[in-house]
């Protein structure tokens, strides 16, 4: 009997235990203002990553991977790219090629990024892949150099707007607020790289032209800026 009654003693002081915590945790019962708060800044890229395919089967007389890599690196360089930190190999590969009244040979693809820190360097870049007859040029990427560090900054500005948007809501009904009970974050950053002037591929070329002049080569393409968008949404104990 003694058991019972022990056990029973401990259910319910487990019970009320839980059932206090509970009422702690939940700030639905105490007075609170909910806010969100929102920054949008622009900044402009700075790292645009060029996707460059190397492939022996697209040149006429069949110049060498090794060749052509030798021209690319020595007329990057010419425009002043430093190849060694700003080209970089991403994959290689070969394929066996069984020839029926000829040599059986390896034809080879290499692929290989570049990157460059403005839409200068990439027109020059576009230039010389044109120049080269490399036609399979693309852009695959855009960032900044310091991209996460600007979006913290910009969800602690999001949160100090959140909190002034609370103190003056709080003000107008003659309250004030108290520290932050709930916080959540959500950030929709927009990467888009596409430029304002379309980038275009004409034919086998790599040739960059206004899409308002066919006949303007090499335009220096205006890129968007990369929006970053912060928005956090705030609980604030009402006092």
């Amino acid at each position: 009997m003694k058991k019972i009654i022990i056990s029973i003693q401990i259910f319910l002081f487990s019970t009320i235990f839980l059932f206090s915590q509970n009422v702690q945790k939940n700030f639905i019962d105490e007075p609170y203002i909910d806010v969100t708060g929102k920054v949008e800044t622009e900044i402009t890229p700075n790292e645009i990553t060029i996707s460059i395919v190397l492939n022996e089967n697209d040149k006429r007389g069949k110049i060498s991977i090794e060749k052509q890599e030798q021209q690319l690196i020595s007329s990057l360089k010419s425009i002043g790219i430093d190849t060694d930190k700003q080209l970089s190999v991403k994959d290689y590969t070969g394929n066996y090629l069984k020839r029926f009244l000829a040599k059986n040979e390896v034809s080879k693809i290499k692929y290989l990024e570049l990157l460059v820190s403005d839409s200068e360097s990439l027109s020059k870049v576009y230039r010389v892949c044109d120049t080269l007859e490399i036609s399979n040029t693309s852009i695959i990427k855009i960032s900044h150099s310091d991209i996460e560090n600007l979006r913290r900054q910009n969800k602690i500005e999001a949160l100090k707007v959140a909190k002034t948007k609370a103190s003056d809501y709080a003000n107008a009904v003659n309250q004030k607020i108290g520290k932050a009970i709930h916080i959540k974050e959500d950030s929709n950053d927009n990467l888009n790289f596409l430029a304002n002037n379309s980038i275009k591929i004409r034919g086998n070329s790599s040739r960059i032209y206004n899409s308002d002049s066919k006949n303007d080569y090499y335009k220096t393409p205006d890129f968007r800026k990369i929006k970053l968008i912060a928005s956090i949404s705030v609980k604030f104990k009402l006092i």
